[in-house]
């Protein structure tokens, strides 16, 4: 499964940085606890590499992890661009282990507004006739939450940037 979402923030670069690149501000933006019904904690300060999402269900079993794989910044002004990578390793299919790679692509348009792109890769751990079944099912979920992310983080950021200009 492979695709990528966008948005428009109407926030500056380094607001909307930060908002993605601080696993505890990801934890109050973030679709996929409510989605999952899991509980979330931040295993590291959040913001270094190595700094893990740790994603536990009701049962206080770990399902998953979200690591902050790293944060590379290019450019200066409006041309700036910042990708915030992160790594995960969750149960997928049959409770095989995925490892999904989202890369969020930050891109200055302007002074006061973020292009986000988020783009996502991962591959089912199963052979390829149940591999295509598993993604056929799984894709518009995910993509789904993908979409209600982008939008929660566009709402998170917006605000934030309010909040601050005061």
């Amino acid at each position: 499964m492979q695709w990528t979402e966008t948005v428009v923030v109407q926030a500056p670069l380094e607001r909307v940085r930060r908002a993605v690149a601080d696993e505890h501000e990801v934890m109050r933006w973030s679709a996929w606890p409510q989605a999952t019904g899991c509980t979330c904690a931040v295993d590291g300060d959040g913001t270094s590499p190595g700094s893990e999402i740790v994603f536990t269900d009701p049962r206080g079993r770990e399902q998953g992890r979200q690591r902050l794989q790293g944060v590379t910044e290019a450019g200066a002004g409006h041309g700036e661009e910042v990708v915030v990578a992160y790594r995960l390793s969750n149960r997928g299919p049959g409770g095989r282990t995925m490892h999904p790679e989202v890369d969020f692509r930050l891109g200055a348009t302007g002074p006061t507004t973020t292009q986000v792109a988020l783009d996502f890769r991962a591959t089912p751990p199963l052979p390829p006739p149940l591999r295509q079944l598993a993604e056929r099912v799984m894709a518009p979920r995910v993509r789904a939450l993908h979409v209600k992310d982008l939008e929660q983080l566009k709402a998170h950021a917006e605000t934030a940037a309010v909040e601050e200009e005061r």
